[in-house]
């Protein structure tokens, strides 16, 4: 199928220990998440945002709650989940994401019955403690499907409120949920995952364009796992053939995307060429003519494409033909 690729959208990540979880996600597994260590990232990677971070024009997340570390061990910059203000005013201190689905307090508030909760979070940058909150203005199931999606405003101190997420020209997005974390530098999905840890994707980025294009990481098709697919899928959005976060590619640039396990099809309606074919770490295979943008040079060394899918990868991306 012949798509746009774009950014990867924004992310929290409430971090709260570690629970060994290095088995592998499959649909219906669910994450709870209470009072702990909680990063955003500052990234933006191209078009091809992990999430709406800002960091090298380049987004892998989408999401602000200003630049707070990833685990960072720098005492003087952290974020920290304190709790949810609901909108009956209560304060509560335990949630969970199932799917993509937030339940708070064992399920006592789900669906669309968080609208109007707020997560209440402490920050702290260059030895100054503040507080930030992010209100769930809205919560919709994506007809046909078990992704929820999130309007979400951010608020720091006692400032205004505006849109968490934002595409690349600066217009509101939505956000997925999402239980993983990634590396802002590197784009690596951090294994062991780090207990009770949550990540917002705005729309506009690559790890929610990847739930966006079938490849839901906590679900399975044919019995097969989807999570390698989506990180997998946030390589080829960015183009980030070595697989260490370096994106070759700009916002808009269309690509043909395919897997065998028919979440994504040929487009009989474009003509293309193979540029790649991608795993979690990167591109397995690459035909150098063909990348999306042209004369790109690239850090490492990577096989040629031979026949579709020799080469061990799980998706397979072209460049569109005019």
């Amino acid at each position: 199928m012949a798509l746009k690729t774009g950014v990867v959208s924004g992310a929290v990540v409430l971090a709260l220990g570690c629970i060994g979880c290095d088995e592998v996600e499959v649909e219906g597994e669910a994450v709870g998440f209470g009072e702990g260590v909680v990063s955003a990232r500052n990234a933006v990677w191209n078009d091809f945002r992990m999430n709406d971070f800002r960091m090298n024009d380049f987004r892998m997340n989408g999401f602000k709650l200003e630049a707070a570390k990833l685990f960072s061990t720098d005492s003087t910059e952290w974020i920290e989940f304190y709790d949810f203000y609901t909108d009956d005013g209560d304060y509560v201190y335990n949630g969970q994401v199932v799917n993509s689905e937030l339940k708070i307090d064992g399920g006592w508030l789900s669906g669309t019955d968080v609208v109007y909760t707020t997560f209440d979070f402490k920050v702290k940058q260059d030895g100054v403690t503040s507080w930030r909150y992010v209100w769930i203005k809205d919560a919709d199931k994506v007809p046909g499907t078990d992704v929820w999606e999130y309007d979400l405003d951010l608020q720091i101190g006692a400032g205004p409120w505006t849109s968490l997420c934002l595409d690349p020209v600066g217009n509101p997005t939505r956000a997925i949920l999402l239980n993983d974390v990634w590396d802002p530098v590197t784009g690596a999905k951090i294994t062991p995952r780090p207990s009770k840890a949550l990540t917002f994707a705005c729309k506009s980025a690559a790890l929610a364009k990847c739930v966006d294009f079938g490849y839901r990481p906590w679900a399975s098709k044919n019995g097969v796992s989807l999570a390698d697919y989506h990180q997998a899928c946030t390589r080829m959005v960015r183009a980030d053939y070595c697989g260490n976060g370096t994106p070759h590619t700009v916002s808009g640039t269309p690509i043909h995307v395919l897997d065998q396990l028919g979440i994504q099809n040929v487009d009989p309606n474009s003509a293309y060429v193979v540029e790649a074919e991608w795993g979690p770490n990167g591109a397995v295979c690459l035909n150098p003519s063909n990348t999306r943008l042209p004369n790109q040079t690239i850090g490492c060394n990577i096989p040629t494409c031979g026949a579709s899918f020799a080469s061990g990868g799980l998706i397979q991306s072209g460049k569109i033909v005019p």
